[in-house]
């Protein structure tokens, strides 16, 4: 040290002294500047040994003179000493990724109401590319106590900026101090810089950090982490994630009322995590720094606290810890100037790289369609290695048809950390309604089973008798009376097959297709027991009773005639009746 170096630090030091009013003081930052008419200067700061808070700075020029910061701010301005010139930092271009893929990566479906279709979406996410754009924002408790964390960032952020070449990081940069405003405190909460890629800015604005003020013990640190989620001057691009770099030295005033902050409602630990949980969600990663009180960010916040007269006094310890717990972030505690670099790196990386929260979501005209997604969500995925996730989805048809068909449009998204990084187009056609025409068929023999009158075939006949003993036909005869092509479609549900019960309560049986035909206007056609042979074979022996569903794109004139022969002298029946149709 010169005789001229250690002439100024004395000068600085007795001045401290007389400021704080005792000599038990402790040197915590130091920092070069310039006064603006360039004049080389040197800004001193200390703290009362014991209470961080209880600090003040002077400004020492070439001469030795010191004068306290107060007294050249009333003269030039908050702000007024230049930092030193801050060297060119490079622009970096993202080296492309990757991308997020789905499987199926189309859907097509055709769903009529009540109808469900299940699908297994694979979404498969490369190592280290999702998300693909990550907005950080670096907010420093600027008070006194900070300034050696400080000018460790400060010397460092070039390391820090550039340890993440290849990703499209954006960086954002703001700091903190208390209430009151404007004295003791400047300001509560400082947006310096919207998240952006030009490092050169992001250097100057961490560069003009500066380390005073703050009074009592906790700090205004809600206040901030409010604005950062709610403002929208902070300027977060819409498609990044969200990271926001919290670090300091002392937990923050809870509540923070309306009456000192000037906000619409009071700021409470509640109401700000429920802010950075948005949507969208934005991660904190918090660090506790060795600077102040021993457990820094998440000490109790009712300890010291002694600026707030208008307010009351509460809140709880752990406040970093739940908050970076609640948004998917991390809480790192006992960093000093010497870690500080490093653990911003590793946490920084990790936070751009990993997935706290990923989800298949649906959106658009198809999200009614959706009736389940299992599981809800994939949490914690690392970024260094692959994933493969598997979805399994249910859709189901919500929509009535109506005249024509219907046709809706969306998509299934992967939503990563509240950021869409990938989607599959989804197309849904609700068809339009059908006229059903339903009747009963019933065709053959029905013979009851006597001890007197045993047969061979007896085991064919069932114990108790559907419909009593006697031979069944069926005609149903089939008329287009309109003056277009109608296509129709036939259907039978058996349920009773070769004189057994097949569809008997409470077994079900299924309607299915077995012929299609287009009638012309004018034209008609017939079923019986001799045509429903398609569906179910031949049908002139033992009883056979169903359901036939003619099912056509328009109405049509139905009419089924059903014949009997009784047992013995038994006369024979007949029975005619038109069907009414039914559109669904």
């Amino acid at each position: 040290m010169t005789s001229s170096q250690g002439d100024r630090g004395d000068a600085a030091r007795q001045a401290l002294a007389e400021l704080l009013g005792t000599t038990e003081i402790d040197i915590v930052n130091e920092t070069e500047g310039r006064l603006p008419s360039g004049e080389e200067v040197r800004q001193v700061s200390a703290t009362v040994r014991g209470e961080p808070n209880q600090a003040a700075s002077v400004v020492v020029d070439a001469s030795g003179e010191a004068q306290p910061l107060r007294r050249l701010e009333a003269l030039y301005g908050r702000g007024f000493l230049a930092p030193a010139a801050v060297r060119e930092r490079p622009t970096l271009t993202p080296t492309p990724t990757p991308p997020v893929t789905i499987d199926p990566p189309t859907n097509a479906w055709t769903l009529p109401e009540c109808v469900t279709e299940d699908e297994t979406v694979t979404v498969f996410v490369p190592k280290s590319t999702v998300p693909p754009k990550a907005d950080v924002y670096l907010l420093a408790d600027t008070t006194l106590s900070m300034a050696p964390i400080l000018s460790a960032v400060q010397a460092g952020i070039d390391t820090v900026v550039n340890s993440l070449g290849g990703f499209d990081v954006a960086w954002g940069v703001g700091n903190y101090k208390d209430f009151p405003i404007p004295t003791p405190n400047p300001y509560a909460f400082q947006h310096q810089l919207s998240p952006t890629t030009n490092l050169i800015d992001v250097g100057t604005a961490v560069g003009s950090w500066s380390p005073a003020d703050g009074s009592d013990i906790p700090e205004g640190q809600l206040y901030a982490l409010t604005q950062v989620a709610t403002d929208s001057a902070i300027g977060w691009r819409p498609d990044s994630k969200r990271i926001l770099v919290w670090f300091g030295d002392a937990p923050g005033h809870d509540p923070i009322c309306t009456a000192i902050s000037g906000f619409g409602t009071d700021i409470t630990e509640a109401t700000a995590t429920l802010a950075l949980q948005g949507p969208p969600t934005i991660t904190v990663v918090a660090i506790s720094t060795v600077t102040g009180v021993p457990a820094a960010l998440d000490a109790d916040p009712t300890v010291g606290s002694s600026d707030y007269g208008v307010c009351t006094v509460g809140g709880s310890p752990g406040q970093a810890t739940n908050i970076a717990a609640a948004t998917g972030g991390s809480h790192t505690t006992g960093v000093d100037p010497t870690t500080i670099i490093n653990t911003l790196i590793s946490l920084i990386s990790a936070a751009v790289q990993s997935i706290n929260h990923l989800v298949l979501q649906p959106s658009g005209a198809i999200a009614p369609f959706v009736t389940s997604i299992t599981p809800p969500s994939y949490d914690s995925l690392a970024g260094d290695v692959d994933h493969t996730l598997p979805f399994d989805v249910t859709w189901t048809g919500v929509v009535d048809c109506a005249d024509d068909d219907q046709v809706f449009t969306g998509s299934l998204d992967v939503v990563a950390d509240g950021n869409v990084v990938a989607s599959k187009p989804v197309t849904i056609t609700v068809p339009a309604c059908r006229w059903h025409h339903s009747t009963e068929m019933i065709c053959g023999l029905q013979r009851g089973r006597n001890d007197d009158d045993k047969h061979d075939d007896d085991d064919k006949r069932d114990e108790c008798q559907t419909v009593v003993d006697g031979r069944y036909a069926t005609a149903v005869t089939i008329y287009n009376p309109s003056t277009c092509n109608v296509t129709l479609v036939k259907y039978f549900a058996p349920l009773i097959l070769d004189g057994k019960p097949v569809g008997r309560e409470p077994r079900t049986v299924l309607a299915r297709p077995f012929a299609k035909l287009l009638l012309g206007p004018g034209e008609a056609t017939l079923e019986d027991c001799c045509s429903l042979q398609e569906a179910v074979g031949p049908t002139g022996g033992p009883l056979v009773l169903g359901v036939l569903d003619i099912v056509a794109d328009h109405s049509l004139e139905v009419t089924v005639t059903h014949t009997a022969n009784g047992a013995g002298e038994a006369a024979t029946s007949i029975n005619a009746r038109t069907i009414r149709p039914r559109r669904a």
